[in-house]
């Protein structure tokens, strides 16, 4: 199965490049607001039905006793290096997914975890609970966290028709149709609650 998805995954990713450059691909901006506002920061937009694309390795470190960033927003098939550049040792679990336990690592060590499952990963530490992060893991790589203000930029998006979601770790919106055209932005906002 992951052979063939690196087949179709890996001309898209070729192809990016020069549709980029020849202006083929679009972007998805928008805004989200939350009620309680006190979530906001723990939302992720994504498109549901995007190709996959080659995997790639992205970065969530440990710094002052948190994690950094609180969402690392990854695709199917990413592996997340988890880099320790805190001060005292920390642990990395999650109760999600498959579920997994990288043991305790000490200051300057990293551990890596690749997801294959789509979804919300909690990111713990068993020696500080206080500690607290997500892994969002969409189906393709057009998926953004927001920001403090609630906005969001989907950039590089091909050409089509797609469902556009949003997930919050505790409130919810409905998806969104969406049609993105070649070299333009198009808009959607949601509205996230209870």
């Amino acid at each position: 199965m992951r052979s063939s998805l690196l087949r179709v995954a890996v001309p898209c990713v070729l192809l990016l490049p020069a549709l980029r450059a020849a202006g083929q691909v679009g972007s998805i901006t928008g805004k989200v607001d939350a009620t309680p506002p006190k979530y906001l920061e723990e939302t992720v937009v994504y498109l549901k039905d995007a190709k996959p694309a080659a995997p790639r390795t992205l970065a969530l470190d440990q710094k002052a006793l948190k994690f950094q960033p609180k969402i690392l927003v990854v695709a199917k098939g990413d592996t997340v290096k988890f880099l320790n550049h805190d001060t005292v040792a920390h642990n990395v679990y999650s109760p999600d997914g498959e579920a997994y336990n990288l043991g305790t690592f000490k200051p300057q060590e990293e551990r890596t975890h690749t997801f294959d499952q789509v979804g919300p990963y909690t990111q713990l530490c068993s020696i500080h609970p206080e500690m607290l992060a997500f892994v969002f893991v969409a189906p393709s790589p057009h998926a953004a966290a927001v920001d403090a203000q609630g906005r969001f930029t989907i950039k590089d998006v091909p050409p089509g028709s797609y469902k556009l979601a949003v997930w919050n770790s505790h409130l919810k919106a409905p998806d969104k149709p969406v049609t993105v055209e070649a070299g333009k932005a198009v808009s959607a906002d949601f509205s996230v609650k209870r």
